[in-house]
């Protein structure tokens, strides 16, 4: 329709002045009167509350607009409301003209732009949109001053909340009763629409009820939308079936202008319903027919459940209580419905996270558990796999599969498994997980995202092709369905539901799935209660209320195994496979408190090296016992420092509040205490081998941790009168010193193909020692660029911008880097607050960080010592000043960089990077998971994240000049081409030649801490080649991540030594190829014997020989993760041959003597 807009309120893009947020507080507008003649100073209500709206009062807002006509109306105007559904409780509009009253019916659709308008959508399950159209008469309009009355009107049965607070917890996503306005206009349509009905539509609905004789009818909705008014006219309507044809008479009300609505059934038949509409209004003939197919008879899975956050709305452990609540009630409302025998379960129950059933089994009597355990074995109370709800790229693989063992712990001996899991709230995954889940007995998962800060569903909509199978870039497969949100059954249902909101909310949500392109007849409604929050009795009883009036939808109860069950059983070669890496939206939070991830990464290396060298000191002293529970307690911090939830959810709108100091001290203890295990255990398991030999006198010994050689300058303490000297060559090894106490020295020095998973002895022997200090080529800078090499490498420094300016590499003749590109530059980006930086609601301003890339020189010196060269920069940056080491050895092809930025606290928005830009052509640019690498321009899944992404140990950036990597030890994000600017971007190019590291950022206004400061410390390590094969990037990664290990011994005698610690240096296992890491190794938890996880990290096939020097492995399964045995291995001459498929991490259990 040809049309003049003759004014408007709002804007086409949903985000307008002109409108104000009421939507958490509606009586704030009460009583609007907008006049559009004083357009620049008025404000129209964003949110229409209706009668139903408990935040409003329960009662109707009637909203006016005024406005002018300068000529007298002649012909049709049309009054156009673009509006937006948050809630299940869709509302019509009473419109009043001048007085005259007419009502228009809002039918929207699921959004298709990929956009979020205001913060209170990001977490919905509904976001429906829609235009609703009014023709207006002239006949109605006045030519000067009009009035239009708005009122949101319900006309729905509702339950009258007398305490908000019982809804207040899930922030307006399910209880808001009413529409979103986005755009209004009133115009002039330039002809006059002949048709009387200018829009009549027949919609069968997805509400199907038993008649007589268990006969299934299905209501259908008729809408039509007048040009002219009409009196009270009785209309026949012809509904033909297959096998049926039916003539009924349906009589229209008198009607000025706006929308008619009526409902009837139809009886159900297979294929399409056809239908004609006919009458007379005043002479005139109108004739309608069409066709339109009927709705599915939808199966609703719904899942009750609590989201488990360990802190966040309360204290951690208080949230452990109330969540142990829940259960103790769930198993009251199971009992009772057991009595009722429902024919369809009207409630089930499940955890998205073992550590509540952990702390329940700690607290709850014998009898109570024997309840819960009955509940569980009978499928009404689900366990899932992980134990914590975890930032799955914080995690390493180990931690992945740690993350399952305490619900295998508690389910095992019942005869039971885990067989699903659930990530909820966290909108990132790692492409790790299925092939780890896979081999973990884990076949379903539940993705619960959260699009806050994490559009993950909205920017690639695979929620639209759910269930699926997920399959990891580098291998696994597991079923998922990917939820729009969690708490899923109020936010389609209503808070509190009842059958008047779940018609109208059921019917837009399955909207979405309406199509050909889904196969199943089944869905999951996943969730019921938001975080931490107590389980409702009152939707149990709308349940089996639901059930009762309607045949379809059916609302099933289950613990959400029995949907994947379900819709494997029935459509499982018509689900799709989709490949990829989720990305990692929510890792960035671990920014705000970079010192603490810091301090977990060191750790989460530093355990898996206790581990193994744990496990072999065992292997080889018989009189040793593994310490399990050391371990097992180790492990479980480390989980808990990786869970999602790091402070309280005012922690940074009221930093100073005790709710989030206190829960930011649990935290912050959780990232301690791990790294004090880690340190601890590391320490012990060496100790525990370098006690098995005598000595002349004190000693240093060096282990690598790793299963591959490593060539590696170590870190130890020696006293400041002694030297170190190689025990079997008798010679003096030169070191480096680092610094002096008053009685000791921190010296480094060089190992130099230290053989994998072995150890190296060194003498100490007092000797004169002079003092000394590294050598300095200048007290105060006098020159601008400082110029040093190696056999690899020819370096220039810019000493004035604090960055190189040459990265010459030798092998190759190429200088890497442009000279005004800073290469290693510090940069600060400031800014952010209010904008896209903090939030991804499209009503939020863009981003856009001013970057302050400002180095003010204050020292340098020149390093050398018989190893390699060092130059050392101080200088002031923003907000702080930073410390940098830049490092060349003279035997190893690599630069190492070493940064303390000793920072300001302060709780603006900010962010820091480290630039490496490369003057190479644009290349592929790749990062290290838990399982393989990911091509990030290729790899991820639709809608991860792409403006920052995740790392294990390294950046891989392959460019037909030279293979990079740079690996990044402490800092687990980086970004290509750009810093972040808050764009969420559908799509980007992932591929170039430039990188930063993402150091630290404070763009969270909830969760994660608000402000750090302090001294932290990071550092990196970059090679360079033709060529960087990906096994030799995963050690030169792993080495950065885990360092050899050495500490110093005392004299000690009265030993009688035994292979392998004989002699000066020995291996205690080996694996026959560089091309397979022996990544854990850990006694085993269910049978006897010794657990060896193999990692495959070229991406072919292999075949790798293990053994254990001085033993004789006699027996070997192939079995899974959660170590249940799959399949008996031959051994052959003590040893173990293993096939291991590309990317494989392969669990083996062996026996040995």
């Amino acid at each position: 329709m040809s049309k003049t807009i003759l004014w408007s309120i709002g804007s086409p893009d949903g985000h307008s002045e002109d409108l104000i947020d009421n939507y958490k507080n509606p009586n704030i507008t009460e009583g609007i009167n907008y006049c559009v003649d004083e357009h620049s100073s008025a404000q129209w209500p964003l949110f229409h509350p209706s009668e139903a709206d408990p935040d409003g009062g329960y009662r109707l807002h009637p909203y006016k607009i005024t406005f002018q006509l300068e000529e007298k109306p002649e012909g049709h105007y049309l009054f156009n409301v673009q509006y937006l559904v948050i809630a299940p409780r869709l509302a019509h509009l009473e419109l009043k003209v001048n007085g005259t009253s007419g009502y228009a019916y809002l039918r929207p659709e699921p959004s298709k732009s990929g956009e979020i308008t205001l913060h209170s959508g990001l977490h919905t399950t509904i976001y429906s949109e829609g235009i609703m159209e009014v023709v207006i008469p002239s006949a109605l309009l006045n030519q000067g001053e009009n009035v239009f009355e708005l009122i949101s009107r319900d006309g729905g049965e509702y339950l009258s909340i007398d305490n908000i607070e019982k809804i207040k917890r899930l922030d307006r996503m399910a209880n808001g009763a009413g529409f979103i306005y986005q755009y209004l206009t009133f115009s002039k349509l330039k002809s006059r629409i002949e048709d009387r009905f200018s829009t009549f539509e027949l919609v069968p609905s997805v509400l199907y009820k038993k008649a007589k004789g268990d006969q299934l009818v299905e209501l259908c909705h008729l809408y039509i939308e007048l040009s002219e008014p009409i009196e009270e006219t009785t209309f026949c309507l012809t509904l033909k079936g297959n096998k049926e044809t039916r003539t009924m008479d349906l009589t229209l009300p008198e009607t000025s202008f706006g929308h008619i609505y009526k409902t009837f059934y139809v009886t159900d038949e297979e294929g399409l319903l056809s239908f004609e509409f006919t009458g007379n209004v005043k002479g005139a003939d109108i004739v309608k027919r069409g066709q339109v197919n009927r709705k599915r008879k939808w199966k609703v899975y719904v899942t009750p459940h609590s989201h488990t956050d360990i802190g966040y709305t309360h204290r951690q452990w208080e949230v452990a209580e109330r969540l142990c609540r829940n259960i103790d009630t769930a198993i009251d409302y199971l009992d009772c419905e057991e009595k009722k025998g429902l024919e369809i379960p009207a409630f089930a129950y499940h955890l998205d996270a073992s550590w509540v059933l952990e702390n329940y089994l700690q607290t709850r009597s014998h009898e109570q558990i024997k309840k819960l355990f009955n509940y569980i074995k009978a499928g009404k109370i689900g366990i899932p796999h992980s134990y914590a709800d975890l930032l799955t790229q914080l995690a390493t693989a180990e931690e992945l599969i740690r993350n399952g063992m305490y619900s295998e712990s508690v389910l095992r001996p019942e005869g039971l498994r885990a067989t699903f899991n659930s990530v909820v709230d966290v909108p990132s995954l790692s492409s790790a997980l299925p092939a780890i889940y896979e081999d973990s007995g884990v076949k379903y998962l539940v993705h619960a995202n959260n699009q806050d800060r994490g559009p993950f569903r909205l920017n690639g909509g695979l929620h639209k092709v759910s269930p699926f199978y997920w399959e990891g870039v580098n291998g696994g497969q597991v079923l998922v369905w990917l939820a729009k949100m969690y708490c899923e059954l109020r936010k389609v249902c209503g808070s509190p539901p009842v059958n008047s909101s779940a018609e109208r909310g059921l019917e837009m949500w399955l909207k979405e799935y309406e199509t050909d392109d889904y196969a199943p007849d089944a869905v999951l409604l996943y969730g019921q209660e938001a975080d931490n929050t107590d389980i409702d009795p009152q939707p149990v009883e709308f349940t089996e209320n639901w059930n009762q009036t309607y045949a379809y939808p059916q609302l099933i109860a289950c613990d959400a195994k029995a949907f994947f069950e379900y819709v494997e059983e029935h459509f499982k070669d018509s689900l799709p496979h989709i490949k990829g890496d989720g990305g990692a939206y929510w890792e960035d939070g671990a920014g705000s408190t970079i010192a603490e991830t810091i301090k977990m990464r060191k750790a989460q290396g530093m355990l898996q090296a206790a581990e193994k060298l744990e496990t072999l000191a065992v292997m080889h002293n018989d009189a040793f016992s593994y310490p399990e529970k050391s371990f097992e307690e180790a492990w479980q911090t480390h989980l808990l420092f990786v869970e999602h939830t790091w402070g309280a959810f005012l922690s940074a709108t009221d930093p100073d509040s005790l709710l989030q100091k206190d829960q930011w001290a649990i935290k912050k203890h959780f990232a301690d205490q791990g790294l004090q295990w880690s340190q601890r255990l590391l320490h012990t398991a060496a100790v525990r081998h370098s006690l098995n030999w005598n000595n002349a006198g004190r000693e240093i010994v060096i282990y690598n941790p790793h299963s591959w050689s490593i060539s590696q300058a170590v870190t130890l303490e020696i006293a400041k009168n002694e030297k170190v000297y190689d025990l079997e060559s008798g010679q003096e090894v030169s070191t480096r010193l680092i610094h002096q106490t008053h009685s000791q020295a921190i010296i480094e020095c060089y190992i130099d193909s230290l053989p994998g998973l072995s150890y190296r002895r060194l003498a100490l022997r007092e000797a004169k020692v002079s003092e000394a200090t590294p050598g300095r080529v200048a007290d105060v800078p006098h020159q601008r660029y400082v110029q040093w090499e190696n056999a690899f490498y020819a370096l220039t420094l810019d000493l004035e911008k604090g960055y190189l300016t040459k990265l010459y590499d030798k092998e190759l003749q190429k200088d890497l880097v442009d000279a005004e590109a800073g290469f290693g530059q510090f940069l600060y980006a400031e800014g952010g607050e209010g904008t896209r930086l903090v939030g991804n609601q499209k009503d939020l301003a863009e981003g856009h960080a001013d970057v302050l890339a400002s180095f003010s020189l204050i020292d340098y010196h020149l390093e050398t010592y018989a190893h390699g060269c060092s130059v050392h920069l101080k200088g002031k940056v923003p907000y702080g000043e930073v410390q940098i080491e830049w490092r060349l050895l003279n035997a190893t092809k690599q630069i190492d960089l070493h940064y303390q930025y000793h920072k300001e606290e302060r709780l603006e928005k900010e962010a820091v990077y480290i630039a490496f830009p490369f003057a190479v052509e644009s290349g592929k640019i790749l990062s290290d998971s838990q399982i393989g690498w990911v091509h990030w321009d290729q790899e991820g899944l639709p809608g991860a994240c792409k403006e920052w992404l995740p790392l294990q140990t390294s950046i891989l950036l392959e460019s037909q000049d030279a293979h990079i990597q740079i690996a990044s030890p402490d800092i687990p994000l980086f970004t290509i081409n750009s810093i972040v600017q808050g764009h969420w971007p559908k799509m980007l190019d992932l591929s170039g030649n430039k990188v930063y590291s993402y150091v630290l950022n404070n763009y969270w206004n909830t969760n994660y801490k608000a402000s750090q400061g302090g001294c932290i410390e990071f550092r990196y390590a970059i090679t360079t080649g033709d060529s960087i094969s990906k096994h030799e990037a995963y050690h030169f990664g792993w080495k950065a991540r885990q360092p050899l290990y050495a500490h110093r011994i005392s004299f000690q005698d009265f030993r009688t030594p035994r292979e392998p610690y004989i002699e000066s240096q020995d291996i205690l296992a080996t694996i026959d190829t560089d091309k397979v890491a022996i990544s854990t190794m850990k006694k085993a938890q269910w049978e006897d014997g010794w657990i060896i996880r193999l990692q495959e990290i070229a991406g072919d096939k292999q075949s790798a020989v293990l053994s254990i020097p001085g033993k004789v492995i006699t027996q070997a399964w192939r079995c899974d993760h959660l170590e249940k045995d799959k399949e008996s291995l031959e051994v052959k001459d003590g040893t173990l041959k293993i096939d291991l498929s590309p990317w494989a991490l392969t669990t083996v259990r062996i026996l040995i003597k």
